[in-house]
């Protein structure tokens, strides 16, 4: 941080110069950009190392890491570009194909391909998987300060990579091994948070409306987002009918209609543009895109110069959008979970908390959550009201509105909260160098070291940690709290040490049975196929594996015949194994934990010494 005064605003002309701390210039080569990746390579550093173990045993903490490599690996042994199935889940179903997009897969698949010839297939996957996480977290970085730096307070740019890796929901998806899609999305966010803060232009709203394309194309999770700045875009067209308000509405939306269609394209193939997902882009959204942007041009073609007029017409826009969207798959408007079985939802998506509103949480996790976005919060709200300038008003603005919708998403499903957290960085960045700069106004040097250490208390992880430790002095059941929240380890999960994987893999290829959670870690690390894995696409082989362990006892066997299992696996100490067993005494995960297995099944000596249990099916007989 630095007591330098505010700089001037301004737009993307002159380079600013770096700023001053106690009369000592950092110079001109310090840039925003670069000390962006100096912060983020130095964080990267300590985070590589610390998880140096886990990176060398490939201790996948996310089942989604799991399939994502699996993906990948599919790939590059010559499965199709556009054919998305995981052929090796519910394989007497003919698979599932996946709702996940090839633009998080290429670069996976690209550094592995580069690397093999170098150090081997495996020694490959580990390299990219350790490093392109934290590679994409610098360009995120990078983006949150360029895309921050037209702000009022110049040295917001300089300081909030600092207010970034102090940020914990969102660095946890940049760490070494996380693989899966989220750092996408919130980078992509970001880009469009960048374009959003420009001046109005054409090609601002054009370059916005790719990145929500591609936000949409990675996860439709994206879509309130993408939404989100939609309406952000018109409001400002719709209050003041300024002619570069317009432009920019119109190259936003007709670059998210027209850039969907071409992403689903690429990444899908002819197939995907008529398929009806209700779970990842398709022909329902992109039909609503096409309608709320033909909506968007006649509205601007229009022109009209009263207000009410301009409001009147884009809500006609809107509306036309959600039509089109019910009328091409009516399902839609009922979410991608809601044609889920009951006994899926209870036993599994009611567990996945990062889908599940801030309710569900712990409260002490709720903490964590409240404390960054309430404080950004703050500080957007008092850089707009102290702006002079009619530009940083209106960026301020754009700032908070961004803010309050993501954390109203994230009260209602708990992955947006790296969104929303994203969005507070810059009101928490100017709260810190306002505070910094009264602490060394103080003379006295106590308490001016003092008011000085109290100024970090802005950064996002240090005040949540002094809010919710107070509160845990005042209120000691949340301490009782976050002690039950820790996590299980992932072996604790899997009990697969090498050597377990190692016999595991060494059994003929057959179909296993496992508790959903266990699915996708076996795919990564064995040969095997599985009836079912967390992929909600696969929900009839979802509903008859939870059937199996928690179910009518009597029905297990012809539910596992009827998915042509011939192992079933579980690992004794994992969460879902422990929910299983506490559903139904006399169900068959009770029996198994017991050792009293029915006669259908017998013990295989395999994994005992960590946990695993390992069941063969018998054959039927005739």
């Amino acid at each position: 941080m630095t007591d330098a005064p505010a700089l001037p605003a301004g737009g993307e002309g002159a380079p600013v110069p770096a700023p001053a701390s106690n009369g000592i210039a950092l110079g001109p080569w310090f840039t925003p950009a670069r000390i962006a990746l100096i912060v983020w390579a130095a964080m990267s550093l300590i985070a590589i190392v610390a998880q140096w173990q886990a990176i060398g045993a490939l201790d996948l903490s996310d089942t989604d890491d799991a399939m994502r490599m699996a993906q990948v690996r599919d790939l590059l042994a010559g499965q199709s570009w556009w054919d998305l199935s995981q052929y090796r889940v519910n394989p007497s179903g003919g698979g599932v194909l996946m709702h996940w997009s090839r633009i998080v897969d290429a670069p996976l698949a690209a550094g592995i391909l580069l690397l093999k010839p170098l150090f081997g297939q495996a020694m490959a996957e580990r390299i990219v998987m350790a490093l392109w996480p934290p590679m994409l977290g610098a360009a995120l970085s990078v983006a949150c300060a360029l895309g921050y730096r037209n702000l009022s307070d110049r040295r917001i740019a300089y300081v909030v990579p600092l207010f970034l890796i102090m940020s914990g929901f969102i660095v946890m998806q940049f760490r070494p091994l996380r693989v899966d899609h989220h750092g996408w999305q919130i980078l992509l966010a970001m880009l469009i948070m960048g374009q959003a803060l420009r001046p109005a232009t054409w090609q601002a709203g054009l370059l916005g409306g790719l990145c929500a394309a591609a936000l949409l194309a990675v996860s439709i999770e994206g879509l309130p987002i993408v939404a989100l700045f939609a309406g952000l875009a018109a409001l400002r067209w719709a209050l003041h009918g300024r002619c570069e308000d317009r432009r920019r509405l119109c190259g936003y939306m007709g670059a998210l209609a027209g850039g969907a269609i071409l992403f689903q394209f690429l990444t899908r193939g002819p197939a995907g543009l008529a398929g009806t997902w209700c779970d990842s882009l398709s022909a329902p959204y992109m039909t609503a895109f096409v309608a709320a942007t033909a909506g968007t041009f006649a509205a601007a073609r229009a022109n009209p110069g009263l207000q009410w007029v301009r409001f009147l017409l884009l809500a006609a826009a809107a509306g036309l959008a959600a039509g089109a969207l019910v009328w091409t798959e009516p399902q839609c408007a009922n979410g991608p979970f809601a044609s889920l079985d009951p006994i899926v939802v209870e036993y599994w998506y009611r567990n996945i908390l990062e889908g599940q509103p801030l309710w569900a949480s712990r409260p002490y996790d709720a903490i964590y959550v409240l404390v960054p976005s309430l404080a950004g919060l703050v500080g957007s709200l008092l850089a707009w009201r102290g702006s002079i300038a009619a530009a940083d008003r209106k960026a301020w603005a754009t700032v908070t509105i961004a803010l309050l919708g993501a954390a109203a998403l994230s009260l209602l499903v708990l992955r947006s909260v790296s969104t929303a957290h994203l969005f507070a960085l810059p009101g928490c960045a100017w709260l810190g160098l306002r505070a910094w700069a009264w602490a060394r106004t103080i003379a006295s040097t106590g308490p001016r070291i003092l008011a000085s250490a109290m100024a970090a208390l802005t950064l996002p992880l240090l005040g949540s940690i002094a809010v919710a430790v107070p509160l845990g002095w005042v209120f000691p059941a949340l301490n009782a709290d976050e002690e039950e929240s820790a996590v299980a380890t992932p072996f604790e999960q899997t009990c697969l040490d090498p050597a377990t994987i190692a016999a595991l893999d060494r059994l003929p290829p057959t179909t296993i049975l496992t508790p959903i959670d266990l699915g996708a870690p076996v795919i990564f690390w064995t040969h095997h196929s599985l009836v079912a894995t967390g992929h909600h696409r696969n929900k009839e082989a979802m509903a008859d594996t939870i059937r199996v362990f928690v179910g009518d006892p009597g029905q297990a066997e012809a539910l596992v015949r009827k998915q042509k299992a011939t192992l079933i696996i579980f690992c004794r100490t994992a969460n879902d194994l422990v929910q299983y067993r506490a559903a139904r005494k006399d169900a068959l995960a009770a029996q198994l934990y017991a050792g009293k297995a029915p006669v259908w099944l017998e013990p295989l000596a395999v994994g005992k010494q960590t946990g695993l249990s390992v069941w063969r099916v018998k054959p039927a007989a005739r």
